[in-house]
C-alpha cells in the first residue's frame, strides 16, 4: 500500500504542487497579517464581511435545524433564499459548514477559500496537460500563474465565483475534447456544474464559448467540413444541456431575478471607453495594486508572458489561423472590458456597481493559454524573440513612464523593469546555450513561480482583513436574547432587529427575523419603499436604520436589541439585559397581518419627503384624517470652505473651495418643546454629525435616512454639521424636519389593532391563522410580495395583491377568515425536472461515448499521422487507446488504422 501510495505521489506530483502552492502562499500572507489564531483577524473583507458570512451563517443555520432552504424570514422581511443559494451558497464545499461550529464561521469560509485557491491553479495545470499533451513542471508554475492572478487575488473574496473560475479550465478543456475527440461529456457537466455553483458568472463564460468553439473548431484542420458542422451541433445540444443541469437554481432564480434591482438596468445609448490603451496594458505589469473593489481591470498574469506570448505569435509550429484566431479573441475581450456596451453585455445585460471587468479572467485565460504554447514552442520561434519582445516593452514602459500615461507606484516601474530584464536573459540563454539548457529552463520556471507567489502575497495584503473579535464580539448575547424571545413568543410569529449596525446582513449574522438585506437578490419594491419610507436603502441594500413609530408598527417590528439601556426606544420597552446588549419589545407591533381601509390601494408612495409619505400610509391604512408628522424646513445653514445655494424650502447645493475641505452647519432651536425628527440625504458627505439634547451622534451614510432627534425642550438646540468629502467639487443637502404627534400614532394603532391575524402555526415556508375582518376590505401583510407565494382563504385558493408594488395584499369580506400561505420558489419544479432530464441525457451520452471510445482508438503502436502539437517524439506512435482525430465518423476501428 505504502509503495501504491508513494508511485501515485511521483505520478501526480506536479498536479499536487499546483494545488499546494498556491494554497500555501495564500495561508501564510494570511498568517503574516495576523490571522486567527495567529492573530485576531479575519479575510472576510468588503461585502464578504457584510453578506457572504452572514449567509454562510443562515445556510448553516437551517442546515443544523433541517430547515427549509426555499424561504427565510432572516432579513429582508423575509427573502427566497432559494435565489440567495443559487447567487451565493451553491458550491458543494459549502457541505463544511456542518463541521465547523457557529462560532468558526469564519474561519470556515477562510478554508473554504484557501481550498478553491489551490483547486484553481489544479485544475489550470490539468488543462495544460491534457490539452498540450505535456506532464512536468511547467505545468505547475502555469497553474500557479493562473491561481496567483489578479483577478482571483483582487476579486478572491467573492468566494462564490471560485468555482466558475477553477470550473472554466475544465470547460475549456471540454470544448476542445467535443471539437478534436468527438467527446463531448466532460464539457456538458463541467459547464452545468459552472451554471448550478454561480450562474452570474456562467453568463460569461456561455458567452465566451460561443466565440471559442469557432476558433476550436477552425483549429480542427484535420476534420473534414460536414463532420465540423455535426460538432459545431453536439456542442449547441452539450451546451443545452449543461444549462438544463443547472436548470433547478437557474429556473427559480431567473423569476427572482425579475423582482430585482437587476431588471432595471438598460442598454446605453452612447458609446464610452473607461481607459486609454496604455492604462490598459500597465495592468500587465508586475506589482501592481489588484483592483479589490473599484479601479482599472484586473489582468496581471505574471509579466513573463509579455515575452512569452510573442513566442507564442512567432513560433513556426502553431497555425497561422489559430494564431490570429487567437490573438483577435483575446483583442475583443480588451476592447469588450474598456467599453461600456460590450461591457453591459458580458454583465449579463447589466451594469455591475462596482468591481469592474468582472470577465477578465477569461482574458486571463486566453493570455496564460498562449504563453504555455509559446514556451512549449520556443525552439521553433527565432532566437533574438524574447530579446526583441524586452526591448519593445521597456521602450514601452519607458514612455508611460515619462509620459505619465499611468499612476503607478515606483515599486511597480522598478519591478517590472527588473523581471522583464531576467526574463528576457533566461529566455535567450535558454535558446543559445546548449550545455545545461536544462538547468536555464528550470531557473526560469523558477523565477516565473516566485513572481505569481510574490504577486499572491503582495496583492492580498493590499487587500487587508478586518476585525474578527469585533465581528463576534455579540454573538453569544444576541443568542441568549434571542432564546430568551424565542421561550416568550414559543410557535407564534415575530420580527426582530438589532438598532446599532455593524455589517449590512447583521440580523442574517445572528439568524434574526428582522428587516435588514443586502443582496443582490432583494426585492426591488421593498427596496424602493424602504427608501421612500426614511429607511436606508440604496440600489440592492435596504436596512432598519430611519425606523420610527409607525414603520416598526406597520413592519411587525416586536424586539429590538441594542447596546443603549435606557426605559424606552420609541415605542419599545426595555426587557432585559445580557453581555452588554439590550432587549426590548414593543407593544405595537401590529403583527404580520392585519385589516386596512381598501384606500391603500390609493397609498401615494413616490413622494421624496417621507414623512409625507408615512402620513399617507396612516391615512390610507385607516381610513381617517390624522397626520403623525408635521414637517418644515430648517434655518438657513452657515457654510465654510464651500459655496451654498438654496434650491428650494428642503434642498442645497454646494460647490467646494480650493482646500476641498467644507463644512455645512444647520441650527435650529425649537419655540416649543417636541419629539422632533429630521430626514437627510447628503451627497458627497462624509459623515453627518447631530447634537442635541441626548448628546452627539455620527451617520456616515450619503443616501440618508430618518434620524430621531428625540424630545427637545423649547429653547434648546439642534445642530447638524456635515462634513464634505473632499474627493468631490460639488453635491446636495435634502434636510426635513418633523414634529412627531405621538397621540396621532395610538390612535392609528387603536384603528388597525382590532383585526390582525393571529397565527397559529408558522415556518419558513408556511403561516397559517384566523382573522376577524369588521368589513370589507384588505388584510395588509408585511410579507414581501413574491410569486412563490401561494395563499388559501378557507380553504379555498384566493388571488394576492402588491401593496405599494412591495407587499401582499389579500382581499377579505367580513367575518371570520382563516388565512394559509405556503411558499415554494417559482419555477422551482420545472427546474427541477430539467435537471434531472439533462443529468438522465448526460449519463446517456457519456455511456455511448464511453462504448464508442472502447470500438474507436489506435492500436498500440500505431505511428502518428497528425500528431496533436506538444506530443514527445522519442517514440513516433499513439500510446495505446488514443481515440481517432481522423477517422470518419461512425467506422468501425479495423477500418480507420
Amino acid at each position: 500500500m505504502k509503495l501504491k501510495i508513494r508511485k501515485w505521489i511521483s505520478e501526480k506530483r506536479w498536479y499536487i504542487l499546483a494545488f499546494a502552492i498556491p494554497f500555501v502562499v495564500v495561508l501564510t500572507a494570511f498568517i503574516c497579517q495576523g490571522l486567527w489564531p495567529f492573530g485576531d483577524r479575519g479575510i472576510a473583507i468588503i461585502d464578504s464581511y457584510h453578506q457572504y458570512v452572514p449567509f454562510f451563517s443562515e445556510l448553516q443555520y437551517k442546515w443544523r435545524h433541517f430547515d427549509s432552504l426555499f424561504y427565510s424570514w432572516n432579513g429582508g422581511l423575509g427573502m427566497n433564499f432559494w435565489a440567495v443559494i443559487a447567487y451565493y451558497l451553491a458550491s458543494p464545499l459549502n457541505l463544511l459548514l456542518l463541521v465547523f461550529p457557529k462560532s468558526m464561521v469564519m474561519e470556515c469560509f477562510t478554508f473554504i477559500y484557501l481550498i478553491k485557491i489551490g483547486l484553481a491553479g489544479l485544475s489550470f495545470s490539468v488543462f495544460l496537460k491534457k490539452r498540450f499533451d505535456h506532464y512536468g513542471p511547467s505545468v505547475t508554475v502555469f497553474g500557479c500563474c493562473y491561481a496567483m492572478s489578479s483577478f482571483i487575488i483582487g476579486y478572491g473574496w467573492n468566494i462564490m465565483w471560485l468555482d466558475c473560475l477553477l470550473l472554466f479550465p475544465m470547460v475549456m478543456l471540454g470544448i476542445h475534447q467535443l471539437v478534436r475527440q468527438n467527446r463531448g461529456w466532460m464539457y456538458g457537466i463541467s459547464l452545468g456544474l459552472c451554471i448550478f455553483t454561480n450562474y452570474y458568472i456562467s453568463i460569461m463564460i456561455c458567452l465566451f464559448l460561443c466565440f471559442y468553439v469557432l476558433v476550436e473548431i477552425n483549429g480542427s484542420r484535420e476534420i473534414w467540413l460536414g463532420e465540423k458542422v455535426r460538432r459545431f451541433g453536439r456542442f449547441v445540444v452539450y451546451s443545452l444541456l449543461g444549462g438544463g443541469l443547472g436548470g433547478v437554481m437557474l429556473v427559480p432564480t431567473a423569476y427572482a431575478l425579475m423582482a430585482s434591482q437587476s431588471a432595471d438596468s438598460t442598454f446605453p445609448k452612447t458609446l464610452k471607453f473607461y481607459h486609454d490603451v496604455f492604462e490598459l496594458l500597465c495592468q500587465h505589469f508586475t506589482a501592481i495594486e489588484p483592483t479589490s473593489l473599484s479601479g482599472n481591470f484586473n489582468l496581471y498574469c505574471g509579466a513573463a508572458m509579455l515575452l512569452l506570448v510573442p513566442l507564442y505569435l512567432l513560433n513556426s509550429r502553431t497555425r497561422l489561423g489559430d494564431k490570429v484566431l487567437h490573438i483577435l479573441l483575446t483583442a475583443f475581450l480588451l476592447v469588450s472590458l474598456n467599453t461600456n456596451m460590450l461591457t453591459y453585455v458580458w454583465h449579463g445585460f447589466h451594469f455591475p456597481n462596482g468591481l469592474p471587468g468582472r470577465f477578465s479572467f477569461i482574458y486571463i485565460f486566453l493570455v496564460l493559454s498562449m504563453g504555455y504554447e509559446g514556451w512549449r514552442n520556443r525552439r521553433y520561434a527565432p532566437k533574438w524573440t524574447a530579446a526583441v519582445s524586452a526591448a519593445a516593452w521597456l521602450a514601452f514602459l519607458g514612455y508611460c513612464w515619462w509620459g505619465q500615461k499611468a499612476e503607478l507606484e515606483t515599486y511597480t516601474w522598478g519591478v517590472t523593469i527588473g523581471v522583464i530584464l531576467i526574463y528576457a536573459v533566461l529566455l535567450t540563454a535558454a535558446r543559445l546555450v546548449q550545455k545545461k539548457r536544462r538547468i536555464v529552463e528550470l531557473l526560469l520556471m523558477f523565477v516565473i513561480l516566485i513572481e505569481a507567489c510574490g504577486y499572491g502575497t503582495f496583492g492580498l495584503c493590499m487587500n487587508g482583513t478586518v476585525n474578527r473579535k469585533d465581528y463576534y464580539s455579540d454573538q453569544t448575547a444576541v443568542r441568549t436574547l434571542k432564546n430568551e424571545v424565542a421561550a416568550r413568543e414559543k410557535e407564534a410569529f415575530y420580527r426582530m432587529e438589532v438598532e446599532e449596525r455593524r455589517g449590512r446582513d447583521d440580523v442574517t449574522w445572528h439568524n434574526l427575523p428582522g428587516m435588514s438585506l443586502f443582496s443582490s437578490t432583494a426585492n426591488a419594491g421593498v427596496d424602493h419603499l424602504a427608501r421612500r419610507l426614511g429607511f436606508y436603502a440604496v440600489t440592492n441594500k435596504y436596512s432598519y436604520q430611519g425606523a420610527t413609530p409607525e414603520t416598526d408598527a406597520f413592519l411587525d417590528i416586536a424586539y429590538l436589541i441594542s447596546g443603549k439601556k435606557q426605559e424606552t426606544i420609541r415605542t419599545f420597552e426595555w426587557m432585559s439585559e445580557n453581555a452588554g446588549e439590550n432587549l426590548y419589545v414593543n407593544h405595537c407591533a401590529l403583527g404580520p397581518g392585519f385589516m386596512v381601509s381598501e384606500n391603500i390601494r390609493e397609498w401615494d408612495y413616490e413622494k421624496t419627503n417621507p414623512f409625507d409619505v408615512i402620513n399617507q400610509m396612516v391615512l390610507s391604512a385607516t381610513g381617517e384624517d390624522m397626520h403623525p408628522y408635521d414637517y418644515f424646513g430648517l434655518p438657513e445653514p452657515t457654510a465654510e470652505g464651500c459655496e451654498l445655494t438654496t434650491d428650494s424650502w428642503a434642498d442645497w447645493s454646494y460647490t467646494s473651495g480650493d482646500s476641498k475641505e467644507g463644512t455645512v452647519t444647520y441650527t435650529y432651536t425649537p419655540e416649543t418643546s417636541m419629539d422632533l425628527y429630521i430626514y437627510f440625504k447628503a451627497t458627497h458627505c462624509e459623515k453627518v454629525e447631530v447634537t442635541g439634547p441626548s448628546g452627539k451622534r455620527n451617520y456616515s451614510d450619503e443616501d440618508g435616512h430618518i434620524i430621531e432627534v428625540g424630545d427637545v425642550n423649547s429653547g434648546e438646540t439642534v445642530t447638524l454639521v456635515f462634513y464634505l468629502d473632499d474627493e468631490y467639487d460639488k453635491g446636495s443637502i435634502k434636510l426635513i424636519a418633523a414634529q412627531h404627534d405621538i397621540q396621532a400614532f395610538y390612535r392609528m394603532f387603536d384603528i388597525l389593532k382590532r383585526a390582525s391575524w393571529k397565527i397559529d402555526a408558522v415556518a419558513s415556508t408556511e403561516l397559517k391563522g384566523s382573522i376577524r375582518a369588521e368589513a370589507d376590505g384588505i388584510m395588509f401583510t408585511s410579507i414581501p410580495f413574491d410569486e412563490g407565494w401561494s395563499v388559501r382563504v378557507d380553504g379555498e385558493k384566493a388571488e394576492v395583491e402588491k401593496i405599494a408594488d412591495a407587499f401582499i395584499g389579500i382581499e377579505l369580506t367580513e367575518g371570520e377568515h382563516y388565512i394559509e400561505m405556503h411558499y415554494r420558489p417559482k419555477g422551482f419544479v420545472f427546474g427541477l425536472l430539467l435537471t434531472g432530464i439533462s443529468a438522465a441525457l448526460l449519463w446517456v451520452m457519456y455511456r455511448k461515448e464511453r462504448r464508442a471510445s472502447h470500438d474507436n482508438v489506435y492500436p498500440q503502436g500505431t505511428p502518428y499521422v497528425n500528431a496533436p502539437h506538444g506530443r514527445a517524439s522519442h517514440d513516433n506512435v499513439y500510446p495505446q487507446g488514443t481515440p481517432y482525430v481522423n477517422a470518419s465518423h461512425g467506422r468501425a476501428s479495423h477500418d480507420n488504422v
